[in-house]
């Protein structure tokens, strides 16, 4: 995958993950254990990324609170439904590009095995298109892995490149 497409892909999951969480959040949606969780996205071609984080039931709250303010300046559509162990949502967001705005139109299917795996297959459509692609499939997966490692806090996560950031403190909590 080109250095300069990563972004991209980021910035796409997370509009997947925002449409999600725009919304109100319906009280059947299902919920991550607390502990280490390992994430690993891939699409747009190129090697997964793999990310850990450290979740508590407050740090999912302040992640939903994220997405809802970037979506909510974003997104001119969200759809969010719950069935059964699935979520699915839909969304229309706008982002910035070198050349005017880009349309982003979005569907992901997150199916939930109990409260210690999911895996979310999505799909984004571009317009006009990015970098040369109208559209991409990305799929990312979470796994609970156990607690959290001797001095992390909830909220820290760990990037492909081995730094290490906090969620919270990207929301100026």
């Amino acid at each position: 995958m080109s250095v300069r497409f990563r972004p991209l892909l980021v910035l796409s999951i997370f509009c997947l993950a925002g449409t999600a969480l725009a919304v109100e959040l319906p009280s059947n949606l299902p919920k991550r254990k607390p502990g280490l969780w390992e994430m690993q996205m891939s699409g747009m071609g190129g090697q997964p990324q793999i990310m850990k984080l450290c979740v508590d039931e407050a740090t999912d709250q302040t992640m939903y609170q994220m997405g809802a303010q970037m979506s909510g300046s974003m997104c001119s559509k969200y759809e969010l439904s719950v069935k059964g162990n699935t979520v699915l949502a839909d969304g229309v967001c706008s982002m910035p590009g070198p050349q005017g705005n880009i349309t982003m139109t979005s569907h992901s299917e997150t199916r939930f095995d109990g409260n210690t795996s999911y895996k979310t297959d999505g799909h984004i459509k571009y317009d006009p298109a990015v970098m040369g692609r109208s559209e991409a499939t990305v799929t990312s997966t979470g796994r609970w892995v156990g607690a959290c490692a001797a001095g992390q806090k909830p909220g820290d996560m760990v990037m492909p490149n081995g730094t290490v950031m906090n969620i919270k403190d990207m929301g100026g909590k």
